[in-house]
């Protein structure tokens, strides 16, 4: 037989053994999705069981997050400061993580793990008669990705927050607030991460329907009681370790009818942090 025809039918042998191989991963894929979609399709059910009602359009899985240690960025920090500052500015080291900047536009100190405080002069680049422009332009000038959670108007002024995200995912527990008053920035205060060198780790992240039971175990646990969840948004919660490295941990902001609660996406721990 010409090696011409045998090349052609190895080749064809390759094709169908590629196909069927195709052909069983789609099937074995398919049999994974129905399987998830029944499971949380049971877990609602079992919610509704107990008096939670919750609609699964309201919900999103965590499964490609990952845990995440970032270095503290000492440099990424004097930008930060210089950013709302007016000017490059060294930091001043008070000890225990603390450092103070200053200049003739206010002070700023910062601390490990990104929890920050400015208190402003008046300054006319504080003024402004659009408060939540006004913010928007400033934390992108702060090289910070967030996105507005809060625009609260008072009679004297509004308090504008964003909460940062990470690679497009929010990172709960780093937000910061822009206080306005009688049309001028006197505050900012909260907590926001300089982009550093970072390490991600392999975890087994929680699916749905694990997620939504240890969500009902832990509110029978804690002697809560709510109607509806609201929403349940994957994130990051920062943590400071021993070292001085925060980290960034998978969970879900589980807004219910009657309080919040970060639902570790690791174990399962759940945390109430606010009422509804």
């Amino acid at each position: 037989m010409e090696w011409r025809k045998v090349k052609s039918i190895i080749i064809l042998l390759l094709l169908l053994v590629n196909g069927f191989l195709l052909a069983l991963m789609l099937a074995r894929k398919s049999e994974a999705d129905s399987y998830d979609r029944t499971a949380l399709t049971q877990a609602v059910e079992a919610l509704a069981g107990r008096g939670i009602a919750v609609e699964q359009s309201d919900l999103a899985g965590a499964e490609e997050l990952l845990p995440i240690d970032v270095e503290r960025d000492a440099a990424g920090e004097e930008k930060l400061a210089a950013a709302l500052l007016g000017k490059a500015v060294a930091g001043d080291n008070r000890g225990g993580g603390l450092y103070l900047y200053e200049s003739a536009a206010g002070e700023m100190t910062i601390r490990a793990g990104g929890d920050l405080s400015a208190v402003l002069n008046d300054d006319p680049r504080w003024h402004t008669g659009d408060p939540a422009s006004h913010a928007a332009a400033l934390i992108r000038s702060l090289g910070a990705e967030a996105r507005l959670t809060a625009s609260e108007g008072a009679a004297d002024g509004a308090d504008i927050t964003f909460v940062q995200t990470w690679e497009g995912t929010p990172v709960f527990s780093c937000a910061v607030t822009f206080t306005y008053r009688d049309g001028r920035l006197q505050t900012v205060n909260g907590a926001l991460l300089t982009s550093g060198s970072t390490a991600k780790e392999s975890g087994a992240v929680l699916t749905l329907p694990t997620a939504l039971m240890r969500f009902l175990d832990g509110i029978q646990e804690q002697g809560d009681v709510c109607s509806a969840i609201r929403s349940m948004e994957p994130g990051y919660r920062a943590g400071q370790s021993a070292s001085g490295v925060t980290r960034l941990t998978p969970c879900w902001l589980v807004t219910t009818n009657t309080a919040d609660y970060y639902l570790d996406a690791l174990t399962g721990a759940l945390e109430r942090i606010s009422e509804g």
